[in-house]
């Protein structure tokens, strides 16, 4: 630091004394690591708002599918898959701050464990998520189920929520994430389209399947007008070519038959698990009214 520096014009300048050198290098630190600071902040504060979004629209969404007011009383089962891939583990809530249940099941659907959850206990990070199971309850039995699942789209996964009334019948399909192409791929997460799944038993689930061919005109008219129609007066209009069409595959997009083909076989996939599932769980929620309504289905 002890050369001069020279000017084009030829002026000599002095060197830059060591204690200014480092007068730059401590504010350019200070400056630095404030800003990585409010950034970090901000960051903090946009996630916990996106995950606060995040609950509420999924909130509404079990609230929607299902018809519920407000009010109404939800549960939400977690379920797990242990690191040997050999039970499923379910976490039920409590009452109000009270602490929750485990029940731990084989794959062969014998229960291994049942126990008490703090509430304050945290969830071990070697479980695997097999998502979500949301039970409406009302007067002390299920008034309706939705069930969260995941399928690989075109591009990347799709997640779900799949309804069922407390008859056993689909309410309703809703995507609630996806990153298929917009115009293509992303119709399945429109009304139109998710709304071919409404009214079908859990009888003709296993069949449930895609087809190529046209959707007929005044079935494209009555699922484009659900969503603007009261539930009762779509019904009683509508309610004949929702029967026709209640045993016919699912019609795809147009030009989309990858995502169309994968969200159905999510749909069948996660109505079929939750069903099993369901058989063994509903006694230990609700009683053995839990499981009611599944006897001689397939």
């Amino acid at each position: 630091m002890s050369e001069t520096v020279k000017t084009p014009a030829g002026a000599t300048l002095a060197p830059m004394p060591a204690s200014e050198l480092w007068r730059i290098i401590l504010s350019m630190t200070v400056t630095c690591a404030l800003s990585a600071v409010v950034l970090g902040g901000i960051y903090i504060a946009t996630e916990r708002y996106a995950e606060e979004a995040r609950v509420r629209g999924e909130r509404r969404a079990v609230t929607e599918l299902l018809n519920l007011s407000e009010d109404a009383k939800v549960l939400e089962i977690r379920q797990y898959l242990t690191p040997a891939r050999d039970a499923v583990v379910y976490r039920l809530p409590g009452e109000g701050t009270a602490g929750g249940r485990e029940l731990v099941f084989a794959l062969d659907g014998t229960l291994t464990r049942e126990g008490m959850l703090s509430a304050a206990a945290p969830t071990p990070r070697d479980l695997h998520s097999l998502g979500r199971i949301f039970v409406a309850m009302k007067d002390g039995a299920p008034a309706g189920f939705v069930a969260e699942g995941e399928t690989r789209g075109y591009k990347n996964r799709i997640r779900f929520f799949v309804a069922l009334t407390g008859d056993w019948t689909i309410a309703g399909v809703r995507v609630v994430e996806h990153e298929e192409d917009p115009g293509l791929g992303a119709e399945v997460a429109t009304g139109w389209f998710q709304g071919q799944y409404v009214g079908r038993p859990i009888g003709a689930v296993p069949r449930l399947d895609v087809t190529r061919d046209p959707m007929p005109e005044d079935w494209r008219a009555a699922l484009r007008a659900r969503a603007r129609t009261d539930a009762s007066a779509w019904t009683t209009k509508y309610g004949p070519l929702e029967a026709r069409e209640s045993e016919k595959p699912i019609y795809a997009v147009t030009g989309a038959t990858i995502s169309s083909r994968a969200l159905t076989d999510g749909v069948r996939a996660t109505i079929l698990h939750f069903r099993r599932r369901w058989e063994l769980l509903g006694p230990h929620v609700t009683g053995p009214a839990g499981s009611a309504g599944l006897e001689g289905t397939p």
